[in-house]
């Protein structure tokens, strides 16, 4: 089993990207296709249209939009020339309250998506939509990288375990990665005194995952007064892990689905790359 498409979406080109860096290296790593797409973002806000604008500002707004995705497209062809991937970079372009929708439609078919952490100073607010396109739209599993060195063949990987089916999922898509890693810890934090896995948490996940031969320990740990998300930071960086593997959670809004509050914090604390799928 192996990853085979790895995905990412740009709406800048960035050489020091950390979603291009890590797209390009995470392809090498699995042999697999890298697919770039590159978005021309027509920022124009929706009110604008909405109160009367003339044709001629409209058609200047999309013209900008394409002229930037094909130089978008330009940079990053370049960018991949020298490199022995197989690649292939493709454009399009997107009204800003439609990003998510339009990365969905093409991630929809990869095996794995990933952006740069949207969380920070400032927020990058279109790589949050492009993370709620892959998440909640695409229904994608999809790789967080923060800004900074990151390794696309962890050695050392936590997974975040509360008997959910998000965390399920990110730990069956996540499988490719956890077969060629030396260590798996399995982080279980405050485990409801009455759920299913009482008397074992996390005992059935470490025999699923021994199936696939996969060996892992299991650690069982109390916040200690933190936030889950801090406690599980700081145990990743406890255990020198190089992946965090978690579910992603969201609720709905009227426009389209949002990461939850917790989910974001652990972004935000997360110094690795995080692995989620929904």
């Amino acid at each position: 089993m192996a990853y085979k498409s790895v995905f990412t979406a740009l709406t800048s080109f960035d050489e020091t990207s950390p979603a291009l860096a890590f797209s390009a290296a995470t392809a090498e790593a699995q042999d697999a296709h890298l697919e770039v797409l590159c978005v021309g973002v027509d920022r124009t806000p929706n009110t604008y249209f909405e109160i009367g604008s003339n044709a001629v500002v409209m058609h200047a707004a999309i013209e900008t939009a394409h002229e930037s995705a094909n130089h978008i497209q330009a940079e990053v062809r370049a960018y991949l020339q020298s490199s022995l991937l197989r690649w292939d970079v493709i454009n399009s372009i997107a009204p800003i309250a439609s990003l998510g929708r339009t990365v969905a439609t093409q991630a929809r078919f990869a095996d794995l998506a990933i952006v740069g952490l949207p969380y920070g100073t400032p927020t990058q607010t279109d790589d949050c939509s492009i993370l709620e396109g892959f998440l909640f739209e695409a229904d994608c599993p999809t790789v967080v990288v923060p800004e900074g060195a990151a390794v696309a063949r962890p050695q050392s990987i936590v997974i975040g375990w509360n008997e959910s089916t998000e965390a399920l999922r990110a730990i069956k898509a996540a499988i490719p990665y956890l077969q060629k890693a030396k260590h798996i810890h399995i982080a279980i934090i405050d485990p409801p005194e009455t759920g299913p896995e009482r008397s074992d948490p996390g005992g059935a996940l470490a025999v699923y995952l021994s199936r696939h031969g996969i060996r892992c320990d299991i650690n069982v740990m109390t916040r200690s007064g933190q936030k889950v998300s801090e406690r599980l930071s700081q145990y990743v960086t406890e255990t020198g892990s190089d992946l965090l593997v978690m579910g992603g959670y969201g609720h709905s809004r009227f426009r389209e689905a949002v990461l939850g509050g917790a989910t974001r914090d652990m972004l935000e604390h997360s110094k690795v790359p995080v692995m989620m799928a929904h």
